[in-house]
């Protein structure tokens, strides 16, 4: 076993339920799923976090199911280095700048 330095080590891990997206919205609530449209809130995450030089320190991951479900909603946890992690469910859409807020407050 290896140990690595990775660069997020610094910042933080902020994970995306990927189940919440593919399967369990567009199976419980199907209009949710239609207003969200293609819409993915870890790509959102990553693209912003680069635009705004963030990106490295700061990593978005996709994750399976964390078995912190809500309906219609997405859970979010955002994971510092140096602290207690903080779990969210969101409204990928309408919460996605507070997400983006959150992250950056909890990881720099």
């Amino acid at each position: 076993m290896q140990t690595v330095n990775p660069k997020w080590k610094s910042g933080g891990l902020v994970l995306v339920c990927e189940r919440c997206f593919k399967e369990r919205i567009p199976e419980e609530d199907p209009d949710v799923a239609a207003r969200i449209g293609d819409f993915h809130l870890r790509n959102w995450l990553k693209e912003r976090l680069k635009a705004d030089g963030r990106w490295g320190a700061i990593r978005a991951i996709s994750t399976s199911c964390m078995d912190v479900c809500a309906r219609g909603r997405v859970t979010v946890c955002i994971e510092p280095h140096d602290a207690e992690p903080a779990v969210f469910v969101v409204d990928p859409i309408e919460e996605r700048e507070d997400v983006y807020r959150a992250v950056v407050e909890m990881l720099g």
